[in-house]
């Protein structure tokens, strides 16, 4: 390294030795008068300087070669004119010009360019947020304009209760459109920046038909509205996704002078195609060895017949000793029919523990062509499969419980101080009637091949419980050493005595830290009265 910084010493002093040298000829040179036409005009010799140290190249490829470089000139624009810094445009284009002279760039942009550029930059930002919605605001009436100032002088008026529409009952699916009038109805004219509808609805096509007009033209957000004209806002409430009583808004922001911003809703009671009574059947507990069933209503809501399929798309398994069956009620001849029922039969084979299963149908009747598109769009985008048709789904759960069961299977006693009392209690129950569990013993250990910190402290006590044939199996941990510190489980194993069942256990864990659950106290300072110093 120090033979190589040792290199590059003397040509660094060769560099500003040049740079030095050119600097001193370039002031001297712009000191004689330059003729130009018979004009004569003198250049700045500090500027001449700082032109020659920007056209030396610097030398060599260390550090110091490339400090303090000076930017390179700003490339000029097609079409623009060129001045010196300080001097009027050339009148003649064959006027010379010397080719080492140095020149300030400056660009000036006359007003046909200036709105060229403008134009351009509004389409680019068009295109970019078409990009960003995914090839849906392809049409100029979305590109939303900066939002202008307030105009005490601009209005745009909308009858009084005809900002709000109801659809009233529709059917989930539905595609509803409805046509806002608007009025330009202030002194000067309105400009509109924006309309934004919330979730679930989508903006048409925007008019405007100006006074004496004999059609209106489609708008674009930042045009004037001169006053008189009234404005036709077309939204659309799609349904597909909603349920029950449906409201979706929609702001209009413009140069307003009262409020800057127009609110329009739309509204709707949203009735499902399909309904399921009910949407999730509850089989609750079922004792291992019997049977259980529950049945599921489907229909229509407007009573239109249909057929019922089941979505083999997406296929769940059904658990074990489950039997399910879709059957028609009162069908017609092609075998549609108004009302489904499907029946879930849990068999005696089924196995412990808690089950569910969803059941999803497709109809034969296909939703609205063009929800279907933005749902396919939306779902190509999101990479997911969306139906075509009207469907729907009917859950069904439920426990198969074995001769006994515990619960919980697992509890914490928390974070514990030393000497400090914890009580929890676990329940066995026993499903089967006439077998007694009063002869159940308990016994703790460690987890796996771990022994149990403290386990002289841990105690159990089985107590029957009063109406049933269970027993709380409690656990007492009386109170840990007060050098204990660190973390405790173990198991709780029941002998039950049952043949099916001889032996249940559950899990518990702890942890104990000194001086949990208290705050240290500072130690108080008497203070001392220098007067007295003869009490005690």
């Amino acid at each position: 390294m120090k033979h190589r910084f040792s290199e590059l010493r003397p040509r660094a002093a060769r560099t500003v030795s040049t740079l030095a040298l050119a600097s001193v000829l370039s002031a001297a040179a712009a000191a004689v008068t330059l003729q130009d036409g018979g004009a004569t005009q003198k250049s700045d010799p500090a500027k001449a300087g700082e032109a020659a140290s920007q056209d030396a190249k610097p030398v060599g490829r260390g550090r110091l070669s490339g400090r303090n470089t000076p930017p390179p000139p700003a490339a000029v624009p097609a079409g623009t004119r060129t001045t010196t810094a300080g001097a009027k445009p050339k009148p003649a284009a064959d006027a010379p010009v010397g080719a080492d002279a140095p020149q300030t760039v400056k660009a000036e942009m006359t007003p046909e360019q200036a709105k060229a550029r403008k134009e351009y930059e509004a389409k680019r930002e068009a295109l970019a947020r078409n990009k960003a919605d995914g090839g849906t605001s392809v049409s100029k009436k979305y590109g939303a304009a900066p939002r202008p100032p307030r105009n005490p002088n601009a209005k745009l008026e909308i009858e009084f209760g005809s900002d709000k529409h109801d659809f009233g009952r529709a059917r989930q699916g539905d595609l509803l459109t409805h046509t806002f009038e608007l009025k330009s109805s202030g002194t000067e004219p309105v400009v509109i920046s924006q309309a934004s509808p919330t979730c679930g609805c989508t903006l048409g096509e925007i008019k405007v038909k100006q006074p004496g007009a004999q059609m209106a033209e489609l708008y674009t957000f930042g045009d004037p509205i001169a006053p008189g004209s009234e404005v036709e806002l077309a939204a659309t409430l799609d349904t597909t996704n909603k349920r029950n009583q449906t409201n979706v808004r929609i702001n209009v922001y413009s140069n307003d002078g009262k409020t800057g911003v127009t609110l329009l809703s739309l509204a709707a009671n949203v009735e499902p195609f399909i309904i399921a009574t009910p949407q999730f059947l509850q089989l609750k507990d079922i004792r291992e060895g019997t049977e259980k069933t529950g049945t599921i209503d489907i229909r229509t809501a407007s009573g239109e017949p249909i057929m019922l399929t089941e979505d083999d798309t997406r296929p769940i398994p059904v658990p074990e000793g489950l039997e399910v069956n879709l059957e028609a009620v009162n069908p017609g001849d092609d075998g549609r029919a108004s009302m489904w029922r499907a029946t879930f039969r849990v068999g005696a084979d089924s196995p412990e523990g808690g089950k569910s299963y969803a059941l999803r149908l497709n109809s034969d009747v296909e939703m609205p062509i063009s929800a279907t598109k933005e749902a396919k769009a939306k779902a190509k985008a999101a990479k997911v499969n969306v139906p075509t048709v009207y469907t729907v789904t009917a859950n069904v759960n439920y426990r198969i419980l074995g001769a006994l069961s515990i619960q919980p299977q697992f509890v914490s006693l928390g974070l514990v101080r030393p000497g400090q009392s914890v009580v929890r209690n676990v329940r066995l129950t026993c499903h089967e009637e006439g077998f007694d569990l009063s002869g159940a013993k308990a016994t703790i250990v460690g987890e796996g091949a771990q022994p149990l910190n403290w386990a002289d402290r841990f105690s159990t006590t089985i107590k029957p419980v009063g109406g049933s044939n269970a027993v709380d199996v409690e656990l007492r941990l009386d109170g840990l050493p007060d050098e204990a510190d660190g973390s405790f489980r173990g198991r709780v194993v029941i002998e039950t005595g049952h043949p099916s069942k001889p032996e249940m256990f559950y899990r518990f864990s702890g942890v104990c830290r000194k001086l949990a659950g208290q705050a240290q106290r500072p130690t108080p300072v008497r203070k001392v009265d220098p007067k007295r110093t003869g009490d005690g």
